[in-house]
C-alpha cells in the first residue's frame, strides 16, 4: 500500500513543478478556388511529458475568434478553417486563454481576396513591352521590345524589325 502513495506524491510533484505547453508557430495557408477560405495551423512546444494540456484562442482579425485545446494524445498541431468575408490583409494573433492556457503569443499575416488587383496596371517582364490596347479586364498582352541599337548586320545584309521579329535579311 505504501508504494502507491509514493506514486501519487512524485506524480503530483513533477505536475506542480511543470510548465503550460508553449505556442511554437502560427501559420495560414488561403486555399485555392475561394480566395477568402483559409487554414490556420497552430504548433506547440510540449517542454515535458507532464504538459498535457493547454489552450488559446485564434484571433482572425476581422474580429473573429476561434478557441483551441490540447490535450493529452493530440498532435502537437491543431487547424482550423475559416472563412474572411471581405478581401484584404489580416493579422492572425494566437494566445494563450483559460485557466491552463498556453504560454506565449504568435502571429502571421495574410491577404485574402482581390487585395490592389482592381486597379493595377498589367506589367511585362524586362525586355517586353505592353501591346497598345491589349488590355481586356485580366487579359493582356506583351511583345518583345527591340533592341536599343539595331543589329550589326554582315556586308550586304540589312537589319529589319517587323512583326515582333528582328534579325538581317
Amino acid at each position: 500500500m505504501r508504494r502507491p502513495a509514493v506514486g501519487l506524491a512524485l506524480l503530483a510533484w513533477a505536475g506542480a513543478g511543470a510548465a503550460a505547453p508553449r505556442l511554437d508557430s502560427v501559420s495560414v495557408q488561403v486555399l485555392s478556388g475561394k480566395g477568402s477560405d483559409v487554414v490556420i495551423s497552430v504548433t506547440i512546444e510540449r517542454p515535458s511529458l507532464m504538459d498535457l494540456t493547454c489552450g488559446a484562442i485564434i484571433d482572425t482579425g476581422d474580429g473573429g475568434q476561434i478557441p483551441i485545446a490540447w490535450n493529452l494524445g493530440d498532435s502537437r498541431t491543431k487547424t482550423a478553417r475559416y472563412e474572411y468575408k471581405r478581401p484584404g490583409t489580416y493579422r492572425v494573433r494566437v494566445t494563450g486563454t483559460g485557466t491552463e492556457a498556453c504560454i506565449g503569443l504568435k502571429e502571421a499575416s495574410l491577404s485574402v481576396g482581390a487585395v490592389g488587383r482592381a486597379s493595377a496596371t498589367p506589367r511585362c517582364p524586362a525586355g517586353w513591352t505592353l501591346v497598345e490596347d491589349s488590355v481586356k479586364g485580366p487579359r493582356y498582352a506583351c511583345r518583345a521590345r527591340p533592341p536599343a541599337q539595331p543589329l550589326r548586320c554582315a556586308e550586304g545584309t540589312t537589319y529589319f524589325a517587323e512583326g515582333g521579329e528582328i534579325g538581317c535579311r
